[in-house]
């Protein structure tokens, strides 16, 4: 796991619109090494966008963003799992920690509900849900100052949840993160800052 960073990200005032819809309005958020932040809210209000945004993927219509730059190593978990199909799951995580045993990774997938044998598999041959915890744990193995997680959840039954939730806490602890999630429960497990996107309107009200 990486060391712990005081890498603090500041989002001001960003704008975007696809065309005439307007998505980002006036959007401020600030993520800290201290505090996560799980972002609630329905489809299509914008959540995903503000991601790629941060992720360098998407620029904003106007706004600034402190705190990141052309050295930012930063994890993205995207709604599409991203796994190369022609590589075996070890093959896959080997792409983004190329010194991790077998061992290591193993424990990891033990920590995310999957046995050790899923390592030797092919992304095709395993359920949507283990692609989705294979798609995780790749996210939490990037050696990242920045972590960004889109519904990493999605798909999961109620205790392998509670399992990557934990795996979560325990692999981004130290680092400024953001996870959009449909479900309140995930803050509180997080321990983190739960905030609604119709939250983020507006840097002025946010400050204490």
């Amino acid at each position: 796991m990486k060391q712990t960073s005081k890498m603090n990200v500041k989002a001001k005032n960003l704008y975007f619109s696809y065309g005439d819809q307007p998505v980002l309005q006036n959007v401020c958020i600030e993520l800290t090494a201290d505090w996560p932040v799980v972002l609630l809210g329905g489809s299509g209000m914008g959540k995903t966008t503000l991601l790629r945004i941060l992720a360098g993927l998407m620029k904003a219509d106007a706004g600034e963003i402190e705190g990141i730059d052309k050295n930012t190593r930063i994890a993205v978990m995207y709604q599409e799992d991203r796994l190369f199909p022609h590589l075996t799951v070890y093959k896959n995580l080997k792409l983004i920690r190329p010194g991790i045993t077998r061992e290591e990774a193993a424990g990891l997938l033990a920590e995310l509900n999957l046995e050790a044998a899923v390592l030797d598999q092919l992304p095709l041959e395993l359920s949507g849900g283990m692609r989705r915890r294979i798609a995780l744990a790749r996210a939490l193995l990037f050696e990242a100052d920045l972590v960004l997680m889109d519904e990493p959840f999605q798909g999961l039954d109620v205790d392998t949840r509670r399992m990557a939730l934990a795996a979560v806490k325990k692999w981004t602890k130290g680092r400024p993160t953001l996870l959009i999630s449909h479900e309140p429960e995930d803050g509180p497990a997080l321990g983190a800052k739960t905030l609604t996107i119709g939250e983020l309107g507006g840097c002025n009200q946010q400050e204490r």
